[in-house]
């Protein structure tokens, strides 16, 4: 009776196995990231109060008056779209100061040249999501971007990047 059952059970794990080949996985995988992704945030420690509001930010879409309909689309045959509208050109100047808080100064320019789209090949694998020189987490219905150093901050002539900030995308999917 016992190699009966044993039988049995190699018998259904065999099955099992085999029931589920790797571009199943692959396409089960790929269903969390299908869809269209809108532009949700873009993140920095800490934050700004670039429009002096009072209030500080750290999603600068909260605080940059300039048009975002930004949306990335995956597809089932790999490839990944992007149609950006938001890309701002932003000064941050850091002001000479004696106070304990930094003080900054910002020039804000919006693009207003109108939609830049592209597309490319993309990979999943676990959490990483990875199109051309890209590599994007994925979370939560979330897709993260992480741009090291991104922000520059310049002393009052602008003649010296004296800080960095990461930049952080966030996409929401729709």
């Amino acid at each position: 009776m016992n190699k009966i059952l044993l039988n049995l059970c190699l018998a259904l794990m065999l099955v099992f196995v085999t029931s589920c080949t790797s571009e199943d996985i692959q396409e089960s995988n790929n269903s969390q990231v299908l869809g269209v992704w809108k532009l949700n945030a873009w993140n920095i420690e800490n934050g700004f109060d670039i429009n002096n509001d009072g209030v500080v930010s750290t999603n600068l879409l909260n605080e940059i008056d300039c048009s975002y309909q930004e949306t990335l689309l995956f597809e089932a045959n790999n490839v990944v779209s992007l149609n950006t509208t938001f890309n701002p050109n932003l000064d941050v100047v850091l002001l000479n100061n004696s106070d304990a808080d930094d003080e900054y100064r910002f020039n804000v320019e919006c693009d207003t040249e109108g939609i830049v789209s592209l597309a490319s090949l993309y990979t999943l694998s676990g959490s990483i999501i990875s199109f051309g020189n890209i590599e994007a987490v994925i979370e939560n219905n979330k897709i993260s971007i992480i741009y090291k150093n991104r922000i520059e901050i310049y002393n009052e002539d602008l003649t010296q990047i004296v800080e960095t900030k990461d930049l952080t995308l966030v996409y929401i999917k729709q």
